[in-house]
This record gives structure tokens, sequence and C-alpha cells, in this order.
């Protein structure tokens, strides 16, 4: 069960510190599409989001979720990954792949190594069941702010403008979140390397700690130490390897790191 959202901070069940200032007028007209199975928990989410702002339309199953994306646009989901006729992880996988609306995993499992896979996927936080609908809802406020107007259909699926930064003769495109080599060819990378190399660029010329990365990639939900930054920033290094050029990023010893390269900015 999800707790009421008139529940004072201190009975939160998990500590975090989030803003609960009342957003609802943010929040207006925002589609937040919950899948989860099970009906009581669903409704009262529903009724918490609604009574926040949101539109909410709740899906009890991955084949009641697709066919309500196939007409309708949506602004946030909200994805358990225990369904009755599927997976979420695989719902989040194929969503990413047209668009990047931002996405909160909710999960009465708790193994760490399978919220790092979802983070990993492309969903944007998790939450453990029974989580507090307020700490949601902050989050659902927050990833709404920050995204620059993503949505998603199976029709229409769109982020509004396009931002391209150009290095080295490599280009990022966030929209499409790809990384394309000098030589034309794509460069896979997951939702967190995205991030990191999204961060660098932005900031070129500046040291940034690795907090401030941390902040970057994950801001609310980080599993592990520190040190996970200078794993993703090896595991770009080496994806980069192949291609013409030096690797643009610097480590600055007790720091951070810097990124050396000139950046073009498109939008």
């Amino acid at each position: 069960m999800i707790r009421n959202p008139r529940e004072t901070d201190a009975e939160m069940s998990n500590g975090n510190n989030e803003n609960f200032e009342d957003t609802a007028g943010k929040n207006e007209n925002a589609v937040v599409l919950i899948l989860e199975d099970d009906v009581d928990l669903a409704e009262e989410l529903e009724y918490s989001l609604k009574t926040s702002g949101f539109q909410a339309v709740a899906c009890h199953t991955v084949r009641a979720f697709w066919a309500y994306v196939e007409h309708h646009e949506v602004d946030l989901l909200v994805v358990d990954l225990g369904l009755p006729d599927g997976y979420g992880v695989e719902v989040i996988r194929e969503v990413r792949k047209r668009s990047n609306v931002p996405i909160i995993i909710t999960s009465g499992r708790f193994e760490v190594e399978e919220r790092v896979a979802g983070i990993e996927i492309g969903a944007d936080d998790y939450l453990a069941k029974p989580y507090n609908s307020r700490e949601l809802i902050a989050k659902l406020s927050r990833f709404l702010s920050r995204s620059q107007g993503a949505k998603y259909s199976r029709r229409v699926s769109r982020i509004s403008g396009r931002e391209v930064f150009r290095f080295n003769d490599y280009v990022l495109d966030v929209q499409s979140m790809s990384l394309t080599a000098p030589d034309g060819k794509d460069i896979g990378l997951t939702t967190l390397e995205f991030l990191l190399l999204k961060a660098l660029v932005e900031r070129p010329n500046i040291v940034l700690s690795r907090a401030s990365l941390i902040e970057c990639v994950h801001s609310s939900n980080w599993y592990g130490s520190d040190r996970k930054i200078d794993n993703l920033i090896s595991r770009l290094r080496s994806k980069l390897a192949g291609h013409e050029g030096e690797f643009p990023v610097k480590a600055i010893r007790g720091i951070g790191y810097i990124f050396t390269a000139d950046v073009k900015f498109e939008k």
C-alpha cells in the first residue's frame, strides 16, 4: 500500500529529503500513465496524483499499456516490474527506443542488482514498495520540470526541440540519446554512459567533481560509491578507443574529471 499524501515527512519510511512543496499548478495537464497490476494500489496512486494536479491513467497489464499508448500521449510513466503478462523492464526498453519520457520503476523486489539494471536500461528512478505517494509525486514533478517536453505514444513520440553537441567530429544527439563516431558509425551507450557524457560535454574545460557528476547522472537514487563514475569513464574510454582522436576526458587527481575538447552546440 502507498501512504496517504497528507502524512507528515517524519512518517516517510525511506528518509529521503525530497522537496514536497505544492506543485499542483506546475503539474496541471501532465499525464501520468501507471502500469501496475495491483488494482487497489493503482487506484490509490491514481487518486493521489489527481489531487496533486496530474492527469492519471492506470493500466493493469502490458497489453492494456500498449493499447493505451497506441492512441494517447503521456508525459510520465510509473512502471511496476512484475506484471501478469510480461515484464516491466521490457516495456521500459521499448519506450526508450523512441522517447526520453521520464520513467519511475516501482517494485516489491529489493535486490540492488535489479535496481541498477532498471536504471541502466533507461528508467530515471526506482521506488521500493511500500512507498510514500508524496515522495513519488515530488519525483514526478521534478522530472516533469526537467523533461523538456518529452512525451511518449506508439504513434507520436517527441522531445521539444533538438539538442546536438559536436566535438572532435563526434556527434552527441540528445533526442535520440546517440553518439556517432567520426567515421559515421553509431557507438552504443547505456543510459548512464549517455548521461555522464552529456554532463561532461555541457561543461567543457571545467573541472567537475565526482559528486557533481553523480548528481547529473542520477540525482536521488545512486547505488554504490562514487567510484562508479570512474567505471563509467573507463567504459566510455573503451568505446571511443577504436575511433580517431585522443579521449577528451582527463582525470583530475582527487577531484574528478574535465572535458578537454572544444564543443559546438546546435539546437
